[in-house]
């Protein structure tokens, strides 16, 4: 490996400040906390909250104060092709992958977190060049101009992973990411790939990672006898950042599980709590499911007085369904989800969509915007024209 690789591409699309959207894009450069007034007005029309009140506390509880969850009328989401042309473009760089995490960096750029990716360039009928490459993780910058900053590091001349192997088998798939103090820290999947395309989670790792130039640190290995992938979704919160995990059950399905760490020590283990049910242990082994039914990767956003989980529905292989959970605190309890999304490119040859989460800090007033990942079964689909993996956007109503 010889360093990070940095290729800046500019899009080949129209800038968005031409679509129809008429309402007003924040452009703030922090994620907005749960105090922030456009946080604050964003509710979800899909059945949602009426009638939680006050702020969690830092035990992740209401504050003590009265919160009953009921159903709203849910008005339908709404494909967001015009968030689309983010990612239209020919390269050099960045042209498709999957995950989609994003984060707002403090001078107001946004990062994109994503896995398994192609990088090179794409000609007009979106073949991809000779020299195209597939890494296991990217990030890419996106400047308020439009351009594009991809960063991976390189290996015998070659794009490769920025997070790199972390042994010959093994790779690293990104999850949620925050920025923890002065640093960019990112949660991994350690991962292993099986025979017939298939690939076992092997263990969680943190990576750190300078601001503002995106150079990495370290990445260190991170506990997780039970099993869970711990950073699937991250949310910060007035001083805590909270951290949540998911679990393969088996045949049970997928379940959902909770820390919390205090803002600036996301890296130090020791310093993570559990939450167990009823308050916060210091042993991982006391981490009590706090809802079930949840994918891969998933977030958690707070609107209004309470917060919203965004995740594909997980129970089954691959599902269509987009699907809600409120709460009004992060530690739940969870209501009954709520479908608001069906994917409609599941079931068109033999493509898939997986991996739903939520970017507030990228919403319009009025909406939650939500991504989505496409992809194949057929691999010699996907190398003749990689651009089916890009990310799509859906618009929640809010108003």
């Amino acid at each position: 490996m010889t360093g990070t690789t940095r290729t800046t591409t500019p899009r080949t699309a129209t800038p968005r400040t031409t679509t129809p959207r008429t309402t007003t894009r924040r452009t703030t450069g922090r994620a907005p906390g749960r105090t922030g007034a456009a946080a604050a007005a964003t509710v979800l029309g899909l059945g949602l909250l009426a009638g939680c009140g006050g702020d969690s506390g830092a035990d992740g509880s209401a504050g003590g104060a009265t919160c009953d969850v009921g159903q709203r009328t849910i008005r339908p989401a709404s494909a967001a092709p015009e968030e689309n042309v983010r990612f239209e473009t020919r390269g050099p760089g960045w042209i498709a992958g999957d995950s989609a995490y994003s984060v707002a960096l403090p001078d107001g750029r946004t990062l994109w977190l994503f896995s398994d990716s192609f990088v090179g360039t794409v000609d007009r009928w979106d073949a991809p060049a000779q020299d195209t490459a597939m890494v296991h993780n990217a990030l890419v910058l996106e400047r308020d101009d439009g351009t594009l900053d991809t960063r991976t590091s390189t290996r015998d001349g070659r794009p490769h992973a920025f997070f790199p192997d972390p042994s010959d088998q093994d790779y690293y798939w990104v999850q949620d990411g925050v920025v923890d103090g002065d640093e960019l820290v990112v949660t991994l999947a350690r991962t292993q790939a099986l025979p017939d395309q298939g690939f076992a989670w092997t263990g969680s790792a943190i990576a750190r990672v300078s601001l503002p130039d995106l150079e990495l640190l370290e990445i260190a290995a991170t506990p997780a006898d039970r099993g869970i992938a711990w950073g699937a979704g991250l949310l910060q919160e007035e001083g805590t950042t909270f951290v949540y995990g998911v679990r393969d059950d088996g045949a049970t399905g997928r379940s959902l599980h909770l820390a919390r760490v205090p803002a600036g020590a996301l890296t130090d283990r020791d310093r993570w709590r559990y939450w167990d049910g009823s308050g916060w242990a210091d042993q991982e082994s006391a981490a009590a499911t706090i809802t079930t039914g949840v994918a891969n990767e998933l977030s958690v956003s707070p609107v209004e007085d309470g917060y919203v989980l965004i995740s594909q529905q997980g129970d089954g292989i691959f599902s269509p369904e987009i699907r809600a959970w409120t709460a009004c605190s992060p530690t739940g309890p969870w209501g009954e989800p709520s479908t608001v999304y069906e994917t409609p490119e599941s079931g068109r040859g033999r493509h898939v969509s997986y991996n739903a989460h939520a970017h507030p800090q990228l919403s319009d007033d009025g909406e939650l915007l939500v991504s989505y990942n496409v992809n194949t079964f057929d691999f010699g689909e996907l190398v003749a024209n990689p651009t089916l993996y890009r990310p799509r956007f859906v618009a929640v109503p809010t108003d």
